[in-house]
């Protein structure tokens, strides 16, 4: 059907309830139908409180229909308006035949009738709109029909009162306005006739009425779509993460201003105290420094130990991490304060703690502080987290991990997280340890694999001395690479561990055809032996020097040894961190000489220009001085 003959029909059909009350009275046409026929179709209305009984004399028809069936007619008009959803007309109409000729008190109930039929049909469109705005949002078709069905009867109810009433108001003679009726509905008008504009703007009563509606319709639905987006936007933001949500890249590791970045206290242990902190505000940038309850302690191996770390106060950590970060922890140890940077071990979906695994080197000032006096319930100062030894399965489609011994740890919070997620891409463990007793997280492992046939896991052991070993013995070598893992040449490698075990990982990867900017390495600096270091190390003619101008002191500063590495030799003391080059902790003033720095993330170009280095990456070939 053309869009012309849908207009057409949808006028006709408003025209239609429009003129439905006049249009019964063609079938009113007493003067050729019996009396008694007459008002089987139009019987008189039933006598109710407060209304007077009506009486229905019969009027003859108009002029140009007198040849037309009476009966034949008013019935097809009932069948015509039942159609469309509005009672049939059998009270009110009759009366209106007798428009010009009903007394004062006539005229009054035939207004109360029309009156009762407005508020009818609004009762029936305020119920209807109702329903639709409940089964609109869920989706429930049968009742959004049913309820248009009873909007149309009370449109209809309610347009016939309103005929009703301008009958009455305006005094027209209802036979000329049924008879302009037929003959629109029998196309006998004239063309300019039929266009003659009606209402304002040209539109009816109906017109205005369903704009509205379907203008309430929409707000309604509108106002449905922006609940449901705000309920999604929750939805995702939770699972995105509780507290500072991590991003699906890896966090910039530049760091803060040293004003910026908060001082670490130097408590180092003792039992939290009651009532005496607040939630701190979450950090996703590394800037984060402050206390964190040692909640569980867990031991791994016979000489590493797993601590959970959770928020002194509030549920949810006060800063966010991502896969492979660490912390820096601090501990008071015979009256000088030590810091060392430790893996978070688990997954950053664990908001409410975090993890660390650390070995007990020997000799260690603060893995000895950890595992020797440190119990569930005591106090940890900690800042990060820092790193961008990260991987969360954005970056490739698969990855290959390989550890050496506590080198595991910030490989495991990948595999917990991507295992977490339910990654899809295929993950290649390589592990080397001594002993089948010292392979960390061996269990876990073992369970994961299990559950994600994704996840591949291949210990190494060097010097296992069970004949049950059947698995691989020795060093990780290109051999042991190329049977683990397929297709190597094209991975993205990862690789943590002690530096010998990672020099000739590296070795040997090149040798299987990988690119070197597909393998990322993590490497901790942090001394944990403690030294004993010279009252005032002496300069040799070997090695160039490095003079501290503020504290007086001088120390060697061999090719392969930092400015804070020197610094710790002769008691000088520079505020660190990570000594990674992430923190910028370390900052000091080079007043003299030239240094280079493998990392300096922890720079802005502010600090460049003012002459500013990292003291836990500078290393020297010549003489220089810092102001510390």
């Amino acid at each position: 059907m053309s869009v012309s003959n849908n207009k057409q029909t949808a006028e006709r059909r408003a025209a239609l309830a429009t003129a439905a009350l006049l249009a019964a009275l063609l079938g009113a046409a007493a003067a050729q139908a019996p009396a008694d026929e007459h008002s089987q179709h139009h019987p008189a209305p039933p006598v109710s409180a407060g209304a007077p009984p009506m009486a229905a004399a019969p009027m003859g028809p108009p002029p140009s229909i007198q040849n037309a069936p009476a009966a034949g007619m008013a019935q097809g008009m009932e069948q015509m308006m039942e159609r469309m959803g509005a009672p049939a007309p059998k009270e009110l109409y009759p009366a209106l035949m007798e428009l010009p000729d009903l007394p004062p008190e006539k005229r009054e109930q035939v207004k109360w009738q029309a009156h009762e039929r407005m508020k009818e049909g609004t009762r029936l469109m305020s119920l209807a709109l109702g329903d639709l705005s409940q089964a609109a949002p869920r989706d429930d078709y049968s009742a959004m029909q049913a309820a248009t069905a009873s909007m149309r009867q009370g449109l209809a109810q309610f347009e016939s009162g309103l005929a009703a009433h301008r009958a009455l108001a305006e005094g027209k003679a209802p036979r000329n306005v049924a008879m302009q009726w037929f003959k629109r509905e029998m196309n006998l008008l004239s063309p300019m006739a039929a266009q003659t504009p009606h209402g304002f703007f040209g539109l009816s009563l109906f017109h205005y009425v369903t704009m509205a509606f379907v203008a309430a319709f929409a707000v309604l639905l509108l106002l449905i779509y922006l609940a449901r987006q705000r309920r999604a936007s929750a939805l995702a933001a939770q699972l995105a993460g509780g507290p500072g949500t991590i991003g699906g890249g890896e966090l910039a590791a530049a760091a803060p201003s040293p004003s910026s970045v908060p001082a670490m206290p130097s408590v180092a242990g003792g039992h939290m105290p009651q009532g005496a902190h607040t939630v701190l505000p979450v950090s996703t940038t590394g800037s984060w420094s402050g206390q964190l309850r040692v909640a569980r302690i867990f031991q791994e191996t016979a000489d590493v130990k797993t601590f959970r770390l959770a928020p002194l106060a509030g549920e949810e950590l006060p800063f966010a991490f991502e896969p492979g970060q660490f912390l820096t922890v601090a501990a008071t140890v015979d009256g000088k304060l030590a810091k060392r940077s430790y893996s978070i071990a688990s997954s950053p979906c664990c908001h409410g703690w975090c993890e660390i695994t650390v070995k007990h080197a020997r000799g260690g000032v603060v893995s000895g502080y950890l595992h020797g006096h440190v119990k569930v319930g005591d106090v940890l100062e900690a800042a990060g987290p820092y790193g961008r030894f990260t991987f969360r399965g954005h970056e490739a489609p698969h990855v290959v991990m390989i550890a050496g011994g506590v080198g595991i740890t910030p490989l495991m919070s990948s595999i917990r997280f991507l295992t977490d997620q339910s990654w899809m891409g295929e993950i290649w463990l390589i592990c080397a340890f001594p002993r089948l007793d010292s392979a960390i997280f061996r269990e876990e492992l073992d369970y994961l694999a299990k559950r994600h046939p994704n996840l591949h896991v291949t210990l190494v052991l060097s010097d296992e001395p069970s004949t049950s070993w059947g698995g691989a013995r020795g060093f990780v070598t290109p051999e042991l690479l190329a049977q683990s893992v397929p297709d190597l040449g094209s991975r993205r490698v990862h690789v943590c561990g002690p530096p010998p075990m990672m020099e000739a990982v590296k070795k040997a990867l090149a040798q299987l055809g990988v690119a070197s900017d597909h393998v990322h390495t993590e490497l901790f600096l942090t001394p944990e032996v403690k030294r004993a270091p010279p009252a005032e190390a002496a300069p040799t003619a070997a090695a160039p020097t490095c003079s501290f101008a503020r504290s007086g002191k001088k120390a060697p500063l061999p090719p392969d040894k930092t400015v804070l590495e020197a610094a710790d030799d002769v008691g000088v003391a520079i505020d660190y961190s990570c000594r990674q080059g992430f923190c910028g902790a370390c900052k000091v003033k080079l007043l003299a000489g030239q240094v280079t720095m493998e990392v300096e993330d922890g720079l802005t170009p502010a600090d460049r220009t003012a002459g500013l280095v990292l003291a836990c990456q500078a290393k020297a070939k010549q003489d220089v001085t810092v102001e510390a």
